[in-house]
């Protein structure tokens, strides 16, 4: 067993199976992971601790993902915090949600893609929790 801490990751999306596949990975790759399947839940969360990683669908009822991602970089304890958003439309950019997150992947995510780009993305960072 590893001595280092673990890397913490956040999942946030309204459709269960995407937050299922998303969390396989990010298991499959050494990340402790916490879901939310709303975006008022996800504040919840994030009012509570820190993550090294925040995995963000953008279209979400009632408190949208945007909405969340504006509020999270509002706060000083998530500024390390590493957001990646996930959305279907193929001609969204990081500039049309203010540069606020650090990657976008469009769906529907290539399960194999994603997991050794979290993987890398684990590998070249310290946890911040």
């Amino acid at each position: 067993m590893s001595n280092q801490p673990a890397h913490a990751a956040l999942v946030v999306d309204d459709n269960w199976y995407n937050r299922d596949l998303s969390t396989l990975a990010l298991k499959h790759v050494g990340y402790q992971v916490a879901e939310a399947q709303d975006g008022l839940e996800a504040l919840k969360l994030l009012e509570e601790r820190t993550f090294d990683l925040l995995v963000l669908d953008l279209s979400m009822p009632e408190v949208d993902g945007a909405t969340v991602l504006r509020t999270v970089r509002g706060r000083a304890m998530h500024k390390k915090m590493l957001v990646i958003v996930m959305t279907a439309n193929p001609h969204m950019t990081t500039e049309e949600i203010d540069g606020e997150a650090d990657f976008i992947m469009y769906k529907p995510i290539n399960i194999t893609e994603f997991a050794e780009f979290v993987g890398r993305l684990k590998q070249s960072r310290t946890p911040i929790c």
